[in-house]
């Protein structure tokens, strides 16, 4: 081991560490503990490291520098992120052609979450700046100190004493820096140990994608910036730098060997013949001033945003373009798991595939931190070989560096479109995922009615709902034939849905089977009230001329009106753009009062009643719906465009799984809530029983289990035990052969 560099140690501790947790599993899950001991003890020396450091070397400056500094370091940051952007723009062109929509989120009824940008940079309370390790307030304050100390006539004093607390510090890190292949040893056993590879193949889109971004970024974009502008090649650069960048891999933090990759470009510099010890010392002023703006491994990460708009079918269109990328460059001044839901929610993106980005950081908070401080050694080589005159622009290096990248970009892009193409088709799609749904609950026997008509038994004298249920050894559960995720034949002719799944939960309780009434769309108070089932299953908003007319059970989701409309129309993505429309139509179901309810925001629209939802499509194929109007004096024929259908957004989720091309939208000022209920017959003690079954069932789970399957799209799955190489394969080996 003594032969081994430090960078080949780090890196057999992380390959040692892969096969340790691949092998053993969640029983060594134990091992992040001791990597996080291991990434606090590098992290507690850093950012006072980093706060007296500027202090210093700020304090030192002289006001020509500061300037020189500061225009070339924007210049150059501005460069960098130039670069990104048009990545950004290229690399989503590697996602192929994919259609479907998105389950519901309960994203979708959540404020946009905001980031405290003045917290973030204002250190109004440098302590608690500290304490939390908000850096770019940190770096401020020293800014501020140093800028206070530069013409002090005796500011050496202070500074000199400072200078030996710095270096104090960094000695602490470098002993540290010692036992880092036994911590990254731990923190990748940790982490391989609990990794969820069913999860992670969902994202193989995105990870595919970003890695090869980082991978161009890392080795060519930027060595071949270093190469072009300044006297360092990249072969140096490489291997001074290699054992931190693999440190930086392992953690997955860059700040923790902050001190560390400082040392390794000073060392950069001192290997070309222009190093001078100003060089050496204005990397410690660029380097912490860099850390807190926005670097290419962040800036990156946001090519989430379009892997998420295609994801959930919807391409982002070229006018989409300025806003994403404008929001890219305000969020990535955050870390990204506060930056991404702005730039979605502005996209109108379902936020629910932001829970896929938190599982993806398990593996790209360790390739994004790799090419973040590769943009730092790139920003810091750039701006101190042009404060020190000797940068210089080698057109012949630039030309032949521009082709290769150009070519190497294009075959990138053109080989992931395919390999993703080939890839995905193994990946079920939303809709196969819908499709493949079973009922949760215990299913009891069950017959399904061709039409629906009366009780066969009807109720003896004095005899309640409850008790006549119990006699036949049969509840009546009335459903819409399509209302999906509630109520619908799935592509196997199978009824199922969350209504469905609950009502054989209902009759696994009463001890009875079930009798299916399917129940014409219109006729729904008609038929409860002529006896015609016992409870009503499809989704039924709580309203006034429902309660009117039926007995309700209390209500059992909370769901919240939406407009299902095409992709492409923009009119209802908000309150300000519907509310100027001059007219607009939509339509709704049997729910008359809850569209009016809608409509009171908009006083210029109007509604259409439909009797099906698959009428809205038809309309939409068809351009319009045509109204004929008998009167005594003529015929009248009207058209009308509907635009959007009234429902609740989680039906409507589902509606776009099923169709393809079409999103969900909320245009009012704030999100209308309405409740689910089940219509019952008219009888005291039923209702008291559903509704005690009601509170019970939600108490032990089981409608939120139903709930995360078929609204939310989780597929049910019993508790399986951890899988791993020694429990799975080599333990049933050795206990096959004492047996034998």
């Amino acid at each position: 081991m003594k032969n081994i560099s430090l960078s080949g140690k780090v890196l057999l501790g992380v390959f040692s560490g892969i096969a340790f947790g691949l092998f053993f599993g969640e029983e060594v899950a134990w091992l992040s503990i001791p990597g996080d001991i291991f990434i606090g003890l590098l992290q507690m020396t850093v950012l006072p490291y980093i706060m007296f450091s500027l202090i210093v070397n700020i304090g030192r400056l002289s006001l020509d520098t500061g300037r020189k500094l500061i225009r070339y370091g924007t210049t150059f940051l501005a460069l960098l992120l130039g670069i990104g952007l048009i990545y950004l723009i290229i690399l989503p062109l590697s996602f192929p052609i994919r259609a479907g929509g998105s389950f519901y989120s309960p994203d979708f009824v959540q404020p946009p979450e905001v980031f405290d940008i003045v917290k973030l940079y204002i250190p109004a309370n440098v302590f608690e700046s500290l304490s939390d390790n908000v850096v770019p307030a940190v770096v401020l304050f020293s800014i501020f100190i140093g800028l206070g100390v530069m013409n002090l006539p005796n500011k050496e004093t202070l500074l000199k004493p400072l200078d030996i607390l710095t270096d104090g510090l960094n000695q602490v890190n470098k002993m540290i820096v010692k036992i880092t292949p036994y911590g990254v040893f731990c923190i990748a056993a940790g982490v391989v140990s609990t990794l969820s590879w069913a999860d992670l193949s969902r994202l193989q889109g995105y990870l595919l994608v970003y890695l090869l971004a980082v991978i161009l970024m890392t080795f060519l974009v930027l060595p071949f910036l270093i190469s072009i502008f300044t006297p360092y090649s990249s072969r140096t650069v490489f291997k001074l730098t290699r054992s931190t960048l693999i440190t930086i891999f392992a953690t997955g933090k860059i700040i923790v060997v902050y001190p560390q990759l400082i040392e390794n470009i000073k060392e950069i510099i001192r290997s070309d013949s222009n190093a001078t010890k100003k060089g050496e010392d204005e990397v410690d002023i660029i380097m912490p001033l860099a850390y807190p703006f926005p670097n290419l491994g962040t800036f990156m990460i946001f090519i989430f945003v379009p892997f998420a708009a295609w994801y959930t079918g919807k391409a982002l269109l070229p006018g989409d373009y300025p806003v994403f990328l404008s929001s890219t460059l305000l969020s990535s001044f955050v870390a990204p798991i506060t930056g991404l839901p702005f730039s979605l929610e502005l996209l109108k993106i379902p936020k629910e595939t932001f829970q896929l980005f938190v599982v993806s950081t398990v593996l790209t908070d360790r390739i994004r931190v790799v090419l973040g401080a590769f943009h730092l050694i790139a920003l810091t080589l750039l701006t101190i070989s042009a404060m020190g005159g000797y940068l210089r622009f080698k057109k012949g290096k630039f030309s032949k560096s521009l082709v290769i990248l150009l070519i190497v970009t294009a075959l990138s892009v053109l080989g992931m479109r395919q390999l993703l193409s080939q890839s995905m088709k193994r990946i079920p799609s939303n809709l196969e995922v819908a499709e493949s749904f079973e009922i949760i609950s215990p299913q009891r026997e069950f017959v399904i009615l061709e039409s629906s008509k009366r009780n066969p038994n009807p109720k003896w004298r004095g005899e309640n709902t409850l008790s006549r249920i119990k006699r036949r050894s049969q509840i009546r559960v009335g459903f819409y034939v399509k209302s999906g995720p509630f109520t619908y034949f799935n592509s196997d002719s199978i009824l199922v849905g969350y209504g469905i799944d609950l009502a054989h939960q209902l009759a696994t309780d009463l001890e009875v089977d079930v009798e299916f009434v399917p129940v014409p769309p219109g006729d729904l108070i008609d038929h409860l009230n002529k006896d015609h089932f016992d409870i009503f299953v499809s989704d039924v908003f709580l309203s006034g001329q429902y309660a009117e007319k039926m007995q309700l059970s209390k209500p059992y989701m909370n769901v919240s009106l939406a407009l299902l409309t095409r992709q492409e129309n923009k009119l209802f993505d908000d309150y300000k753009t519907t509310a100027a429309l001059d007219t607009f139509t939509i339509s709704y179901l049997e729910r008359k009062e809850i569209a009016g309810d809608f409509l009171s925001y908009f006083p210029q629209g109007g509604a259409f009643p439909l009797q099906e939802v698959p009428e809205f499509f038809d309309i939409e194929k068809n351009g319009r719906v045509v109204i004929d109007s008998f009167t005594p004096d003529s015929l009248k024929i009207d058209t009308i465009r509907i635009q959007a259908h009234l429902t609740s957004a989680e039906r409507a989720s589902y509606l776009t799984i099923k169709n393809p091309g079409y999103k969900v939208r909320n245009p009012l000022p704030y999100h209308v809530n309405n409740s689910l209920v089940f219509p019952l017959a008219r009888d005291d003690a039923w209702r008291i029983y559903v509704n005690r079954w009601i509170d019970f069932r939600q108490q032990d789970g089981t409608f939120d289990r139903i709930y995360d399957q078929w609204i939310l799209g989780k597929p049910h799955q019993p508790e399986r035990e951890p899988w791993s190489i020694y429990s799975n394969i080599v333990k049933p080996w050795f206990e096959k052969q004492e047996d034998s």
